[in-house]
């Protein structure tokens, strides 16, 4: 849909109406959405076909622009909230005559690195596909397959719920329903790089989170395809590990047994922090972990397992975790190796000694882990090993000083979260998704992502709400990224719903 086009339908002021029952509702959103499904796919694949990598300073800003003017074209308050060496975040403001709660939305433009070998075609240059993987034309066809899935970098993380959010307000301006709240809007451009300015960003603007809870609008939907809401989302730390051999490549044959393989070296640290069950083998890593309460209990007893589906579909034999679901699973902390880097494989393999040998990791924390004793605990272990830690590249008086040295590059981190299940916004929140579904939603304990969801939380205690829409199966920070259109046509419905009545399921201060 073009921008002049949005702002002829919508930059005029909300009307007022009484609010409609919600099957009355649910069928004017349908409607409105079944009308307008071309123009949405339309604006969605404008903005999925700018790149967003958190690094590339002049993309970040076109997403910006981008987001912006779709914002405004729908009567939104725009403020860029800038701090110097960050991508900004794209702040929006809708007021409600009348409303007396604040909603705030969160989710973020930025997305993860792409390889291009690895996609079937550019990563910014959107494609439909239909459910045999056939590129199909949308515009061209006479409506769209709600199964086909277009591909492009961000279409599930994170845009999809920044473009369900701007159809849902459309709809309801279609509808003549105003929203019941108070909306805030709050689009980070640094998630995927773990979030090192939102902290000093909210310390500088804090009344753009002052709000009466936050809901955070990322991850997928649960496995089997049903709509969840989420409670929390496990923290995050950064680390990249390089360990040193020889000063330079040495012939295996000459050298074998005699000069440290950095490869070995290395493949045996990781031994030593992790079992080939996913237990953490670093002394006093489970120390901090806070117990679930009897209601997360109970809610992760009644979460359904998509286990069997899950093994089926990915070709594992047999889990990790000594038999425990993957629901339990992500309720615990995690050490995870997401790269290895040494040497040359296949035709390119050499008879040779590395000098080095890297890898990367994200480290999952739950509450009350904290990224500073995680970081505090991994080094104290790695020194038992037998390392000499450096945080800079080491010299070569300080590898030969040393016979094992380490480097240890830390990212920025940031603790779990987790809202108590029984909190009434939550309620609310769960009873007005269920109206949009039309039956039972899945309520799980926590995302097994990370989200900083605890700077929205505040001193105030706000409640911080995960409500995704994406397919599970979407490829998050892989190759080949995805949304099943039914998922963004859900989430615009769920959204809309939202902002309709979840003023009046909060009922009166």
């Amino acid at each position: 849909m073009k921008i002049a086009t949005l702002a002829v339908l919508l930059f005029s002021v909300w009307p007022s109406a009484a609010q409609n029952p919600t099957s009355r509702l649910h069928q004017q959103l349908r409607a409105y959405r079944s009308a307008h499904e071309k123009q949405i796919l339309g604006e969605f694949v404008n903005l999925l076909s700018i790149p967003n990598h958190a690094g590339d300073t002049a993309d970040i800003e076109r997403n910006v622009q981008a987001i912006s003017a779709m914002l405004q074209a729908r009567g939104v308050k725009v403020e860029l909230l800038r701090l110097a060496g960050a991508s900004p975040i794209v702040f929006g403001e809708l007021r409600t005559p009348g409303a007396t709660r604040t909603i705030g939305i969160y989710a973020h433009y930025d997305g993860q690195p792409v390889d291009p070998a690895q996609w079937q075609h550019p990563a910014f240059s959107p494609v439909l596909r239909d459910p045999s993987g056939q590129i199909v034309d949308g515009q061209a066809q006479k409506s769209l397959n709600p199964q086909d899935r277009i591909y492009s970098r961000s279409s599930s993380d994170d845009k999809a719920p920044i473009e369900a959010t701007m159809a849902a307000l459309d709809a309801l301006r279609a509808a003549h329903v105003p929203p019941s709240v108070n909306l805030k809007f709050f689009f980070e451009g640094e998630e995927e790089a773990g979030s090192p300015h939102l902290a000093e960003i909210i310390a500088k603007y804090p009344e753009a989170i002052a709000a009466d809870a936050w809901l955070l609008c990322d991850g997928p939907v649960h496995q089997s395809g049903r709509m969840q809401v989420d409670y929390g989302s496990r923290g995050d730390i950064d680390m990249e590990m390089t360990v040193y051999g020889p000063a330079h490549p040495l012939h295996s044959g000459h050298y074998g047994n005699w000069a440290p393989n950095p490869i070995m070296l290395l493949t045996h640290l990781l031994d030593s922090m992790r079992d080939a069950n996913a237990h953490i083998l670093i002394p006093g890593f489970y120390d901090d972990v806070r117990p679930l309460t009897p209601s997360e209990r109970r809610m992760l007893a009644q979460t359904p397992a998509a286990d069997q589906q899950l093994e089926q579909e990915l070709a594992i034999a047999q889990p990790e975790g000594d038999g425990a679901k993957l629901a339990e699973q992500i309720l615990k902390p995690a050490i995870n190796v997401h790269g290895i880097q040494a040497g040359h494989v296949g035709e390119e393999a050499a008879n040779v000694i590395s000098t080095e040998a890297r890898a990367s990791f994200d480290i999952r924390l739950v509450p009350n882990q904290t990224p500073e004793r995680v970081r505090q605990e991994i080094e104290q272990h790695i020194e038992r090993q037998g390392f000499f830690i450096v945080h800079q590249t080491p010299d070569l008086a300080t590898r030969r000083a040393h016979p094992r040295v380490v480097k240890l590059e830390w990212g920025p981190g940031y603790p779990a979260y987790r809202a108590p299940v029984e909190n009434p916004m939550a309620k609310a929140v769960v009873r007005s998704i269920e109206e949009a579904t039309g039956g039972p939603i899945i309520q799980v304990v926590s995302l097994g992502g990370s989200v900083p969801m605890y700077l929205f939380e505040g001193k105030k205690h706000v409640p911080v709400i995960g409500v995704p829409i994406a397919n599970a199966d979407n490829n998050q920070h892989a190759a080949n990224e995805n949304l099943r259109l039914q998922n963004l046509w859900d989430g615009i419905e769920i959204f809309g719903t939202l902002f309709a009545h979840l003023g009046g399921n909060l009922g009166a201060r």
